[in-house]
Protein backbone atom coordinates (compact mmCIF):
# COMPACT_ATOMS: atom_id res chain seq x y z
CA UNK A 1 0.00 0.00 0.00
CA UNK A 2 1.11 3.40 -1.19
CA UNK A 3 1.89 5.38 2.14
CA UNK A 4 0.81 8.87 1.92
CA UNK A 5 2.39 11.49 3.21
CA UNK A 6 0.92 12.15 6.57
CA UNK A 7 2.78 8.72 8.55
CA UNK A 8 0.20 6.22 10.08
CA UNK A 9 1.97 3.54 12.68
CA UNK A 10 2.00 0.06 11.17
CA UNK A 11 -1.28 -0.82 13.09
CA UNK A 12 -3.20 1.84 11.75
CA UNK A 13 -1.80 1.06 8.01
CA UNK A 14 -3.52 -2.45 8.75
CA UNK A 15 -7.04 -1.25 9.90
CA UNK A 16 -7.04 1.49 7.03
CA UNK A 17 -6.18 -1.13 4.45
CA UNK A 18 -8.70 -3.70 5.84
CA UNK A 19 -11.56 -1.29 6.26
CA UNK A 20 -10.46 0.67 2.71
CA UNK A 21 -11.39 -3.00 1.42
CA UNK A 22 -14.93 -3.40 3.04
CA UNK A 23 -15.80 -0.15 2.19
CA UNK A 24 -15.30 -0.30 -1.21
CA UNK A 25 -16.68 -3.76 -1.90
CA UNK A 26 -19.66 -3.29 0.44
CA UNK A 27 -20.35 0.14 0.98
CA UNK A 28 -19.04 2.97 3.78
CA UNK A 29 -22.53 2.75 5.72
CA UNK A 30 -23.55 -1.09 6.18
CA UNK A 31 -20.18 -1.92 6.93
CA UNK A 32 -19.40 -1.52 10.74
CA UNK A 33 -16.45 -1.18 12.93
CA UNK A 34 -17.51 -5.07 14.36
CA UNK A 35 -16.97 -6.48 10.93
CA UNK A 36 -13.81 -4.75 10.62
CA UNK A 37 -12.12 -5.89 13.67
CA UNK A 38 -13.55 -9.82 12.73
CA UNK A 39 -11.71 -9.16 9.75
CA UNK A 40 -8.68 -8.43 11.22
CA UNK A 41 -8.68 -10.71 14.32
CA UNK A 42 -8.49 -7.78 16.31
CA UNK A 43 -10.90 -5.92 19.12
CA UNK A 44 -13.44 -3.34 18.36
CA UNK A 45 -11.62 -1.46 21.21
CA UNK A 46 -8.53 -1.15 19.92
CA UNK A 47 -9.84 -0.07 16.35
CA UNK A 48 -11.40 2.89 18.68
CA UNK A 49 -8.21 3.69 20.37
CA UNK A 50 -6.62 3.80 17.06
CA UNK A 51 -9.57 6.44 15.41
CA UNK A 52 -12.10 7.45 17.39
CA UNK A 53 -14.57 7.81 15.78
CA UNK A 54 -15.80 5.39 12.45
CA UNK A 55 -16.22 8.55 11.22
CA UNK A 56 -12.51 9.36 11.52
CA UNK A 57 -11.29 5.92 9.97
CA UNK A 58 -13.68 6.66 7.17
CA UNK A 59 -11.81 9.95 6.26
CA UNK A 60 -8.40 8.29 7.08
CA UNK A 61 -9.11 5.57 4.31
CA UNK A 62 -9.95 8.57 2.01
CA UNK A 63 -6.67 10.34 2.63
CA UNK A 64 -4.75 7.19 1.64
CA UNK A 65 -6.76 5.79 -1.38
CA UNK A 66 -6.52 9.41 -2.93
CA UNK A 67 -3.08 9.74 -2.25
CA UNK A 68 -2.63 6.58 -3.98
CA UNK A 69 -4.60 8.32 -7.36
CA UNK A 70 -2.30 11.49 -6.90
CA UNK A 71 0.80 9.07 -7.36
CA UNK A 72 -1.04 7.65 -10.04
CA UNK A 73 -1.46 10.55 -11.66
CA UNK A 74 2.17 11.91 -11.16
CA UNK A 75 3.38 8.47 -12.52
CA UNK A 76 1.25 8.88 -15.49
CA UNK A 77 2.08 12.37 -16.08
CA UNK A 78 5.71 11.26 -16.23
CA UNK A 79 5.56 8.93 -18.83
CA UNK A 80 6.01 11.63 -21.64
CA UNK A 81 3.34 9.70 -23.93
CA UNK A 82 0.95 12.03 -25.98
CA UNK A 83 -2.04 13.55 -24.08
CA UNK A 84 -4.62 10.70 -25.40
CA UNK A 85 -2.42 7.86 -24.26
CA UNK A 86 -1.90 9.86 -21.33
CA UNK A 87 -5.81 10.32 -20.79
CA UNK A 88 -6.16 6.21 -21.65
CA UNK A 89 -3.23 4.99 -19.28
CA UNK A 90 -4.89 7.07 -16.06
CA UNK A 91 -8.11 5.76 -17.40
CA UNK A 92 -7.19 1.84 -17.00
CA UNK A 93 -5.95 2.72 -13.54
CA UNK A 94 -9.18 4.13 -12.50
CA UNK A 95 -10.96 1.58 -14.05
CA UNK A 96 -9.11 -1.20 -12.06
CA UNK A 97 -10.06 1.04 -8.95
CA UNK A 98 -14.06 1.82 -10.40
CA UNK A 99 -13.98 -2.12 -10.80
CA UNK A 100 -14.14 -3.26 -6.95
CA UNK A 101 -16.37 -0.50 -6.19
CA UNK A 102 -19.67 -1.05 -4.63
CA UNK A 103 -22.62 1.04 -6.30
CA UNK A 104 -23.00 2.42 -2.07
CA UNK A 105 -19.79 3.33 -1.87
CA UNK A 106 -19.71 7.36 -2.93
CA UNK A 107 -23.35 7.91 -2.11
CA UNK A 108 -22.79 6.90 1.30
CA UNK A 109 -19.98 8.96 1.36
CA UNK A 110 -21.39 12.02 0.22
CA UNK A 111 -24.67 11.26 2.38
CA UNK A 112 -23.48 10.40 5.66
CA UNK A 113 -19.25 11.16 5.67
CA UNK A 114 -19.43 14.94 4.83
CA UNK A 115 -15.99 15.67 5.93
CA UNK A 116 -14.67 12.18 3.59
CA UNK A 117 -16.89 13.65 0.92
CA UNK A 118 -15.08 17.13 0.89
CA UNK A 119 -11.41 15.28 0.58
CA UNK A 120 -13.07 13.69 -2.66
CA UNK A 121 -14.41 17.20 -3.67
CA UNK A 122 -11.56 19.07 -3.04
CA UNK A 123 -9.15 16.07 -4.90
CA UNK A 124 -11.38 16.69 -7.94
CA UNK A 125 -11.27 20.59 -7.29
CA UNK A 126 -7.78 20.51 -7.43
CA UNK A 127 -5.47 17.99 -8.61
CA UNK A 128 -7.89 16.62 -11.51
CA UNK A 129 -8.81 19.76 -12.49
CA UNK A 130 -4.91 20.37 -12.68
CA UNK A 131 -4.18 17.61 -14.40
CA UNK A 132 -7.06 18.12 -16.92
CA UNK A 133 -5.62 21.72 -17.49
CA UNK A 134 -2.03 20.36 -18.39
CA UNK A 135 -3.30 17.41 -19.85
CA UNK A 136 -5.83 20.03 -22.23
CA UNK A 137 -3.38 22.57 -23.02
CA UNK A 138 -0.49 19.78 -23.97
CA UNK A 139 -3.42 18.63 -26.62
CA UNK A 140 -4.38 21.78 -27.55
CA UNK A 141 -0.63 22.73 -28.59
CA UNK A 142 0.14 19.06 -30.17
CA UNK A 143 -2.97 19.80 -32.20
CA UNK A 144 -4.95 16.16 -31.18
CA UNK A 145 -7.19 18.45 -29.39
CA UNK A 146 -9.32 20.91 -31.19
CA UNK A 147 -7.74 24.30 -31.10
CA UNK A 148 -10.86 26.51 -30.17
CA UNK A 149 -11.28 24.15 -26.94
CA UNK A 150 -12.51 26.61 -23.79
CA UNK A 151 -9.95 24.43 -21.27
CA UNK A 152 -10.82 26.11 -17.75
CA UNK A 153 -14.64 25.18 -19.17
CA UNK A 154 -14.19 21.66 -20.81
CA UNK A 155 -11.87 21.10 -17.46
CA UNK A 156 -15.02 21.72 -15.46
CA UNK A 157 -17.74 20.09 -17.64
CA UNK A 158 -15.40 16.91 -17.36
CA UNK A 159 -15.65 16.75 -13.46
CA UNK A 160 -19.59 17.46 -13.78
CA UNK A 161 -20.25 15.26 -16.31
CA UNK A 162 -17.95 12.07 -14.19
CA UNK A 163 -20.18 13.56 -10.69
CA UNK A 164 -23.28 12.82 -12.61
CA UNK A 165 -22.29 9.50 -13.92
CA UNK A 166 -20.72 8.31 -10.67
CA UNK A 167 -24.00 9.56 -8.59
CA UNK A 168 -26.86 9.40 -11.12
CA UNK A 169 -29.82 7.72 -9.19
CA UNK A 170 -30.91 6.71 -12.51
CA UNK A 171 -27.79 4.14 -13.50
CA UNK A 172 -28.21 2.90 -9.20
CA UNK A 173 -30.67 1.31 -10.30
CA UNK A 174 -29.56 -0.72 -13.29
CA UNK A 175 -26.96 -3.82 -13.17
CA UNK A 176 -24.44 -1.47 -14.73
CA UNK A 177 -21.14 -1.14 -13.40
CA UNK A 178 -19.51 2.14 -12.23
CA UNK A 179 -15.96 0.67 -14.31
CA UNK A 180 -18.35 0.52 -16.87
CA UNK A 181 -19.98 4.24 -16.62
CA UNK A 182 -16.69 5.67 -16.08
CA UNK A 183 -15.24 4.00 -19.47
CA UNK A 184 -18.14 5.35 -21.70
CA UNK A 185 -17.65 8.80 -19.53
CA UNK A 186 -13.90 8.84 -20.46
CA UNK A 187 -14.48 7.69 -23.85
CA UNK A 188 -17.41 10.72 -24.67
CA UNK A 189 -15.02 13.38 -23.29
CA UNK A 190 -11.80 12.38 -25.27
CA UNK A 191 -13.93 11.86 -28.32
CA UNK A 192 -15.57 15.26 -27.76
CA UNK A 193 -12.76 17.11 -27.54
CA UNK A 194 -10.17 15.71 -30.54
CA UNK A 195 -9.17 16.97 -33.86
CA UNK A 196 -9.00 14.48 -37.25
CA UNK A 197 -5.69 14.28 -36.16
CA UNK A 198 -6.76 13.20 -32.30
CA UNK A 199 -9.56 10.94 -33.40
CA UNK A 200 -7.47 8.99 -35.32
CA UNK A 201 -5.00 8.42 -33.07
CA UNK A 202 -7.53 7.47 -30.19
CA UNK A 203 -9.67 5.37 -32.91
CA UNK A 204 -6.32 3.53 -33.21
CA UNK A 205 -5.74 2.78 -29.68
CA UNK A 206 -9.26 1.54 -28.79
CA UNK A 207 -9.04 -1.03 -30.61
CA UNK A 208 -6.14 -2.79 -29.00
CA UNK A 209 -6.83 -1.17 -25.38
CA UNK A 210 -7.04 -3.55 -22.84
CA UNK A 211 -8.57 -2.09 -19.29
CA UNK A 212 -8.11 -5.39 -17.50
Amino acid sequence: MFVPEKQFSHQELKVIEVASGLFITDGVKTVTVDEIAKELGMSKKTIYHLFDTKAKLVSCCVNVVLEQKRQEIKEVAGLGVDPISEMLELGKLNVQTFKAFSKDTLKDLKRFYPEAWELVDEFKEKDIYQHLLTNLNKGVASKDYRDNLQVKIVAHIYIGLLDSAMMQHSLMKTNISLDEVYKEHLQMHIYSICSEQGRAKLESQLINIDYS
